[in-house]
């Protein structure tokens, strides 16, 4: 349950430069500065008093040629290893010789935060336009923080308020309903796309996807932009089955998709304030066309549908339970969903970190259980980064499902047509 950020710089970055930003920007957010510990049978935040930045900064050298291939191949070997449970649960490690610049690799675990608050946090160490580096996070302009503020809200989906009594009560036994759904899930198929973890962590990612493509889509199809990145990585996912001759009629594969409950905050807050819905996707449309139809259809339903505060109820009652029956049910949840997907959206212009500007963000969803892929769509600058993990275990080259996914696109974008605004 780590979340793996790389933000990519232009410039190469100064060791006292870093250490300058860090200890301006991110270390005045106290779950940096603490460690969990465990006190009657519940873990407590508390103060490190042996916090140390040294024991949380590593840096590395690309061996020749240092290509993208690469640093895929470091993120990966990174991300398998687990953080020191005896210090706070983050590190950064810096890549020295990416392209002209350099680039900054953070490992940061979900309880801390979830992706939309650690990205908000990241994004408090980059100005938007070169200056002076020396004024703290918590100073930064009213206009940074609510422009800020409004990229997180944007995915945020907020209970209606009811009306009456009777739409509480109808309100009530849906989610009842939705409750008992969840736990009658069937385990998902076993197909190619699943198999035993190894703890072997691989990386990949698309290359930039101008956020005008993706309008062109939704303009000519309608739908927002996770409906169409929903559709092209069942699309991948449906070419990945086939390439093996697993692909079958009728097959449709359960994803883990996080929604964002934050509301509209100026201030950064931390911890976790989303829930899960699991969306049915159907990899046996090759269509995209269609297959964008059927995805739309489903994801109306689940906006209607309370099925994501189902879940979490469902996952606030499983941790409240001792540790061995949780852990039990979280892999029986485990077993009903083959990828997680998260939608973060960015800064949509170029941000500058210690003066050197931040040419990509690059971000990768936590293991969950039994689950081996991982899918995180997330803007920056105009344009979209389709982050690919997979467990080593399950596929072995997750590449193959980025070229997978950038076929989808193309493919919907031929069929859009040249003239299409």
């Amino acid at each position: 349950m780590v979340v793996t950020i790389l933000l990519v710089l232009a410039e190469p970055l100064a060791e006292e430069r870093l250490r300058e930003v860090l200890t301006r920007r991110l270390l005045p957010f106290a779950r940096f500065r603490q460690r969990l510990v465990r006190e009657g049978g519940r873990y407590a935040w508390i103060e490190d008093a042996a916090f140390d930045l040294n024991a949380h900064l590593e840096r590395r050298r690309l061996p020749e040629p240092a290509d993208q291939r690469v640093l895929a191949t470091l993120v990966g070997e990174v991300a398998s290893r687990p953080l020191d449970p005896d210090r706070p649960l983050w590190r950064c490690v810096v890549v020295e010789n990416v392209g002209a610049g350099c680039a900054l690799l953070f490992r940061v675990h979900h309880c801390i935060a979830d992706g939309i608050a650690l990205l908000r946090v990241f994004l408090t160490l980059a100005n938007r336009a070169p200056r002076s580096d020396r004024e703290p996070a918590r100073e930064s302009s009213l206009e940074e923080r609510r422009e800020q503020a409004r990229l997180a809200a944007k995915t945020a989906k907020a209970p209606k308020p009811l009306a009456n009594g009777l739409a509480r009560l109808r309100w009530g036994g849906a989610l009842l309903a939705g409750l008992l759904r969840q736990l009658l899930v069937i385990p998902e198929p076993r197909t190619a796309l699943r198999g035993a973890l190894n703890g072997q962590k691989r990386m990949a990612w698309s290359a930039p996807i101008p956020l005008g493509d993706i309008a062109r889509i939704r303009q000519r199809w309608g739908g927002r932009v996770n409906d169409v990145m929903l559709t092209v990585v069942a699309g991948a996912l449906g070419r990945y089955l086939r390439a093996r001759g697993d692909a079958r009629p009728g097959l449709m594969v359960r994803l883990v998709v996080p929604v964002n409950l934050r509301p509209y905050q100026e201030d950064i807050q931390l911890g976790n304030q989303f829930a899960v819905a699991f969306l049915k996707l159907p990899l046996d449309v090759v269509d995209p066309v269609a297959r964008l139809a059927a995805v739309r259809a489903h994801m109306e339903w689940v906006k209607a549908s309370p099925e994501a505060m189902a879940n979490l109820l469902l996952i606030r009652l499983v941790g409240g339970l001792p540790g061995g029956l949780e852990r039990g049910l979280l892999r029986l949840l485990g077993l009903k969903a083959t990828a997680v997907l998260t939608n973060v959206p960015g800064p949509e212009e170029t941000l500058y970190l210690a003066n050197a500007p931040v040419a990509r963000v690059l971000a990768w969803v936590p293991q969950v259980t039994s689950i081996g892929i991982g899918v995180c769509v997330l803007s920056y600058a105009g344009a979209i980064t389709i982050g690919v993990t997979t467990d080593q275990g399950v596929v072995a080259e997750p590449k193959e499902l980025v070229v997978g996914i950038e076929a989808e696109i193309a493919e919907l974008l031929a069929r859009v047509g040249p003239d299409a605004a």
